[in-house]
């Protein structure tokens, strides 16, 4: 056993002799290293975002703070040492007990899972790395924190830390987070900052989203008064002063902030920074400044987007309410010669929250707007079915009970051309034309359209109108659509090409992806078999005078299993194009309920979709975006027609009833952005006409 002992306590006398050799040599070789000071020397000015056409589209982020130590409130820097640093002020440089301890736990997990310990290393990482976390980037962090300290005192150290860390809600710096929270310019008067409020924004940097206050206001409220406790543990305040605080409410409000690009570009500046962060480029990144932006948008298109979405003269074209909880929705517009987004809108102004809910991604059951990718284009593919082919549209089953609808119900026709059932959205028909065609080829060629198709998705008829498992998204819908558009390419959706830092280096390039998804006479004839459904069926309400407009409604019925409910909507969709734009409309509430649905009258919410579609394409015109005419026109009214009795029955204006209803009766409260349930959506009993 004294072996043992002598053997084990050897060990350990080695172990710190090594440690502490290592860490003289580690210090030695920081002394012989320089560093660049042009980050604290220069610092950044703010990000610019060009528009498609190279020009200065928009600023981000506020001028960068540059507070001195003197003008930071002193509570704000007791309770940022406290937690972030509690040994900033005496302690050596070179921290050996978090250094091993660091070391430690990154070789036991094999990646340096230790965040920067200390606040010279925080700010190194700020100013020079990346948030990569492997362990010689933490080794650098270190080396960069130590080296910090050979050219700035410990008051410029937390100073500039406290100018440049993210303290979430598109703040960069203790000046800009103390102005969105509270309103409070801390330049001006460092103490009107309350120590609870300084307390708040100390224990931000460690996670600025979980502790968002405005977001996570218990999660903020618990973080903050563990700020307090941290405060009281060092000595800064007593458990008295700690206490008083503690009581205090969080007294938390979103503020703007002057030259701030939520007041001038609030619905593009939620999408790019969520697109941009999908790219891998953060928040954060964006904020500090430095960054040359260059994207597609195009100034014409997103300013009518923002008008109709944003403006209270629009409030028309948006079924239900005007004031409390209204309808939501969401907007893509793509340039189908180049795939670059033109303009989009992820919210209405009414219940928008900067960098909320963003739409554009959020997924829902496309209803009958996928009808053109799910059974017609792929049938006119195939070389077997044209305008003119019959399709049986007789009500019947399809197997395991699954029995669809028309809006006319019984007495609707029995059989119609292919052209009558697309333009009037015949759910009979289109079911068994993907039967006709096989659901296999109706699900690739969607697949290879950008639809996300599931194993489940593959097992039922359902996704002919709009059944999926997952749903779609709008930005998916606009590219699917494009290939309609520009001959049969489809060139993939994005709205940033390059990104360029402060040094010129390119830390993003797009690499645009092209695929031929149909042939160009399959394009052309559903272009004009789109058209059909403009100028004569069911999506009227999108149509423009002198402008070439095609595209497809889809209307997807709420179901809750109650009675009454046949005349409730879940969401609503308008899919079309001009010679010159590809848009993607969606409606919708976030979370269909009883008390929160849309209804079929006065309007069906489709034709709203279509009305929304048409007021921006419309806008975007008179703003000098090119409008145009396709190179052949819709077929002739005449083709769409039924070919046995009975006679279908006058239609309803479209402008009232015009939208093709997907049913999905016994379906329970989903938010509609959620995943619906596998298997197709049944319909009982006759179904409304429309989308």
């Amino acid at each position: 056993m004294r072996v043992v002992f002598k053997i084990v306590f050897a060990s350990a006398i080695a172990f710190a002799v090594l440690l502490v050799c290592g860490a003289v040599v580690f210090s030695r070789y920081i002394k012989s290293q320089t560093l660049n000071t042009a980050a604290f020397t220069d610092p950044p000015g703010q990000t610019v975002v060009y528009d498609g056409s190279g020009q200065v589209y928009m600023k981000i982020g506020t001028v960068p703070s540059n507070l001195t130590y003197s003008e930071l409130p002193q509570n704000l820097v007791n309770a940022i040492v406290a937690t972030e640093d509690h040994s900033f002020w005496n302690g050596s440089p070179l921290d050996i007990r978090a250094l091993f301890r660091a070391a430690l736990v990154d070789v036991t997990s094999g990646r340096a899972s230790q965040g920067a310990s200390t606040i010279p290393e925080q700010l190194a990482k700020i100013l020079y790395l990346s948030d990569n976390r492997t362990v010689s980037y933490k080794v650098k962090e270190i080396e960069m924190g130590i080296e910090l300290q050979r050219y700035l005192t410990k008051q410029q150290i937390v100073a500039m830390y406290l100018n440049k860390v993210y303290l979430g809600e598109s703040t960069i710096g203790a000046e800009q987070a103390a102005l969105r929270y509270f309103g409070v310019n801390i330049k001006q008067n460092p103490n009107k900052l309350t120590l609870s409020e300084a307390a708040l924004l100390a224990g931000l940097p460690q996670a600025p989203t979980a502790y968002d206050p405005i977001v996570h206001p218990k999660a903020a409220l618990e973080r903050r008064n563990e700020v307090l406790q941290n405060m009281v543990k060092y000595g800064y305040i007593s458990q008295t002063v700690a206490s008083a605080a503690e009581k205090q409410p969080l007294g938390v409000t979103f503020h703007s902030i002057s030259s701030d690009s939520w007041n001038t570009h609030p619905l593009f500046t939620n999408f790019l920074l969520d697109y941009a962060a999908k790219q891998g480029i953060s928040e954060e990144q964006i904020l500090r400044g430095g960054l040359s932006i260059y994207t597609t948008i195009d100034p014409r298109v997103q300013k009518a987007v923002h008008q109709v979405f944003w403006s209270t003269n629009y409030r028309g074209d948006f079924p239900g309410p005007t004031t409390g909880t209204v309808v939501q929705g969401s907007a893509v517009f793509v340039d189908p010669k180049t795939g670059g987004i033109l303009g989009a809108a992820g919210s209405r102004k009414q219940g928008f929250t900067p960098l909320g809910m963003d739409r554009i991604y959020s997924n829902s059951s496309p209803g009958s707007s996928i009808k053109p990718i799910m059974e017609y284009a792929p049938a006119i593919q195939s070389g077997k079915w044209k305008p003119s082919s019959v399709l049986d549209n007789k009500p019947h089953n399809f197997g395991d009970g699954y029995t669809p609808q028309n809006w006319e119900g019984p007495s609707g026709p029995a059989k119609v051309t292919l052209q009558y059932g697309l333009q009037w959205s015949q759910n009979v028909a289109s079911v068994w034309l993907l039967q006709q065609i096989g659901i296999n080829t109706g699900a690739n060629f969607a697949e290879n359209d950008g639809i996300p198709i599931t194993a489940k998705d593959r097992e039922h008829l359902g996704i002919a109108i709009g059944g999926m498992q997952n749903g779609v998204n709008p930005l998916e819908m606009a590219q699917a659509y494009e290939g309609f558009d520009n001959h049969g390419t489809q060139i993939g959706a994005h709205l940033i090409t390059r990104v360029v830092n402060q040094d010129g280096t390119v830390i993003y390039n797009y690499t645009p992806v092209v695929k031929q998804v149909m042939t160009q006479r399959t394009a052309t004839t559903m272009t004009r078999l789109l058209q059909d459904v403009v100028d004569y069926g069911t999506g009227t309400s999108a149509k423009i005078p002198g402008v070439g407009v095609a595209g497809k409604t889809g209307t997807v019925q709420y179901s809750s299993g109650l009675t009454g409910y046949n005349n409730w909507v879940r969401n609503a969709w308008f899919d079309g194009y001009t010679p010159s734009l590809v848009g993607s409309v969606y409606i919708g509430y976030d979370n269909a309920t009883p008390a929160y649905h849309l209804t079929m009258s006065p309007l069906d919410p489709s034709a709203n979709a279509a009305m929304i579609f048409q007021s921006i394409t419309s806008l975007a015109i008179q703003n000098g975006y090119p409008g145009g005419q396709f190179a052949v026109g819709p077929y002739p009214a005449s083709g769409a027609r039924a070919v046995t009795t009975p006679p279908p029955r006058q239609k309803p204006s479209p402008r009232r009833h015009q939208a093709h209803h997907l049913r999905l009766p016994g379906l329970p409260h989903l938010p509609i952005f959620g995943p619906h349930p596998p298997g197709p959506p049944r319909h009982h009993g006759p179904g409304r006409k429309g989308g």
